[in-house]
């Protein structure tokens, strides 16, 4: 099989997955930042399809292709660690790298058309080069790291999908770095290195979609039991004993201090359904969904810390992790939502009716 034709592989299953990401009815933030990294896979192999004939304005198509390990670092992030684990310094970080990227993509043609001269090109490109490939490295230790990050706790289920996506990110990176540089000799890279970028890219693409498609059959298996307990009347006929855990664990255990603690979690722990442990939310203990309940018991816990004596010295920052959140920015948005202030006013209101210094760093 010619180069050519592995590219145009890539460029129709990038494609292809780009599409069928935004065909979702329901989508979430990995079915979006998984399709802007297929579409920018896409536009590399349309770039190195089309190089001969287009020649600097290749690069119109490499600015295209800015959104390769950012956004799949986002779509391992939402995967793994929730949506609620995005705040907007991520999206900002994910944002400059891809800037630089159209900066650097837009220098190399303005030097091929003579608009920029080489002298400056070899000073400004050659740095600019050197930081996007600092950043590129940080940001796929980031995607291992989202895989690995709390993997021995996690439920078979999200174990394995764990395990499947690190295995594609490693693989991966020892093609495109070790096996490169210490097994491919320096006169064959030219011809060997854009076969291990795309063997690389189609087999991480692939177990990505293979684990979103994992995650859709367990929940269709989910609604499917929800239906079939809907219609043999079982709706309010609740455990004690699956109420009686569910208290236990959240209740006793804090299990809800446990940062992106998921249903599939508690399910896990007591050998239930996710649909039972939904229902047994919404009808026993007053809550509309699981995150909501989880985030109120987690909203009474940080005010429980705002309000001691001991912990005013805690940063907000430090509350909100100890709570269970993921990031500032979430905690203080669902605190305002369920109590109509922020956490610094309600420490500030708690402190000033005691008369101690105020902390709202």
């Amino acid at each position: 099989m010619s180069l050519s034709t592995a590219y145009f592989t890539l460029l129709c299953v990038g494609l292809g997955l780009m599409l069928l990401q935004l065909s979702v009815s329901q989508k979430r933030l990995e079915h979006l930042f998984f399709a802007i990294f297929c579409g920018s896979m896409a536009f590399v192999a349309a770039q190195q399809l089309s190089a001969d004939r287009l020649g600097p304005y290749q690069y119109l198509l490499g600015i295209g292709a800015c959104a390769t390990c950012n956004a799949m670092w986002l779509t391992a992030k939402s995967l793994f660690s929730g949506e609620d684990s995005i705040s907007k310094r991520h999206i900002l970080f994910a944002v400059v790298l891809a800037a630089l990227v159209v900066i650097n993509n837009s220098m190399q043609m303005a030097n091929e058309l003579s608009i920029l001269s080489n002298n400056v090109y070899s000073l400004l490109g050659n740095s600019l080069s050197e930081i996007i490939n600092l950043l590129s490295s940080t940001v796929l230790l980031l995607i291992c790291w989202e895989a690995l990050n709390g993997i021995s706790r996690k439920p078979k289920d999200e174990f394995w999908q764990r395990v499947l996506f690190l295995s594609a990110a490693v693989i991966g990176i020892v093609l495109c770095t070790v096996v490169e540089k210490a097994f491919v000799p320096v006169d064959k890279l030219p011809t060997v290195s854009p076969w291990l970028v795309v063997i690389s890219a189609l087999q991480v693409m692939l177990v990505t979609q293979g684990i979103l498609f994992w995650r859709l059959c367990k929940k269709e298996t989910d609604t499917e039991q929800m239906v079939n307990e809907l219609s043999q009347g079982e709706s309010l006929n609740i455990e004690p004993s699956l109420v009686s855990g569910i208290h236990t664990l959240l209740n006793e255990d804090k299990k809800y201090l446990m940062q992106n603690l998921k249903m599939i979690d508690l399910a896990n722990e007591l050998n239930v359904s996710e649909y039972k442990i939904s229902r047994a939310i919404r009808y026993h203990f007053d809550a509309p969904n699981f995150n909501h309940y989880i985030n109120r018991l987690r909203i009474e816990y940080a005010k429980e810390l705002l309000e001691r004596p001991e912990s005013q010295h805690w940063s907000i920052l430090s509350i909100a992790l100890e709570s269970g959140f993921s990031s500032l920015a979430t905690f203080n948005r669902v605190f305002k939502k369920q109590l109509g202030y922020t956490p610094n006013e309600h420490r500030k209101n708690v402190m000033q009716k005691a008369g101690a210094p105020v902390h709202l760093i």
